[in-house]
């Protein structure tokens, strides 16, 4: 009998892919009478049946199954982290560091986890927020990180980054990433920063491609308050975007403040996890030429 009673499942948009995946955690449910919700990209695979909008799902479950890669979870935990929803993600994207369900094995790991042998991994999220002539012009959530980056090709931007309200640099670059240890695996990573355990109460910032080769990665504190301030004397377009989903533009003087949520990302995992063996997996690190 399975301890969750309503569940919601979310699959990648336009992909067709993923189908097979979807087939098999259908199966799987109506086989043990399990009641789910569809969303629209879902539904749309199934055809036949009816999508719930997020509201619903948000009101209704208790856990979500998502089908594809980070992206698609990330974009998910938008909205059900909020929810206080957990998530459990059946990997069909290309690395894959937060879904944890190989498409070979789902039945007997959906059996195992909806039995209640399973583990929570609880990740933190950032909240950034623009603001503009003094006032919040928009704030989003980040499970991954906040990236400040030019919109202009080959153009640098200057941005004054300061720490806790003490100036930390002046940098000259592509853009900034700021990100948890979740997103340490991500953008951060292609851009020269370190990986961080996922358990560090620590965040990263990483320049993209700075003008200066003394302006590296640092690491601060979880609790550390950050502001990038992008140079009055910018001229290049430039964009704040949050884990990859929200894209939103900023000026010359907007501030971006970033700073720890009370918001937490519950990633259900099925038994035997371990996030080295990932790392491993993943990187190709230990694999004979």
């Amino acid at each position: 009998m399975s301890i969750f009673k309503n569940i919601a499942i979310i699959s990648k948009i336009n992909d067709n892919s993923v189908k097979d995946s979807l087939d098999s955690v259908i199966n799987y449910l109506d086989s043990k009478k399990i009641r789910y919700f569809l969303d629209k990209n879902s539904s749309i695979l199934l055809k036949n049946k009816m999508p719930s909008d997020m509201e619903v799902i948000k009101n209704n479950c208790d856990v979500a199954l998502i089908i594809g890669g980070d992206g698609t979870l990330l974009r998910a935990a938008q909205d059900l982290s909020t929810a206080n929803i957990p998530i459990c993600g059946i990997n069909r994207g290309r690395l894959g560091f937060l879904v944890d369900i190989s498409p070979d094995h789902i039945e007997e790991n959906l059996e195992k986890i909806l039995s209640g042998s399973y583990s929570v991994d609880e990740r933190i999220s950032l909240t950034g927020t623009i603001i503009r002539k003094g006032k919040e012009i928009t704030s989003n959530l980040s499970f991954n990180d906040v990236v400040i980056h030019s919109r202009d090709a080959v153009r640098m931007i200057e941005m004054d980054t300061t720490l806790d309200g003490e100036k930390l640099h002046t940098i000259n670059a592509d853009g900034l990433v700021v990100s948890t240890p979740t997103g340490s695996t991500a953008y951060s990573l292609s851009s020269g920063g370190p990986i961080l355990q996922p358990t560090l109460e620590a965040l990263l910032l990483v320049p993209i491609c700075p003008h200066l080769l003394s302006n590296r990665p640092i690491v601060v504190g979880m609790d550390s308050i950050i502001e990038i301030k992008l140079s009055e004397k910018s001229q290049t377009n430039a964009s704040v975007t949050f884990d990859g989903q929200i894209n939103v533009p900023i000026e010359a003087n907007d501030t971006i403040r970033i700073s720890k949520s009370k918001v937490t990302l519950k990633l259900i995992q099925p038994p035997g996890h371990s996030y080295l063996s990932i790392l491993r997996e993943k990187l190709g690190w230990g694999l004979k030429p």
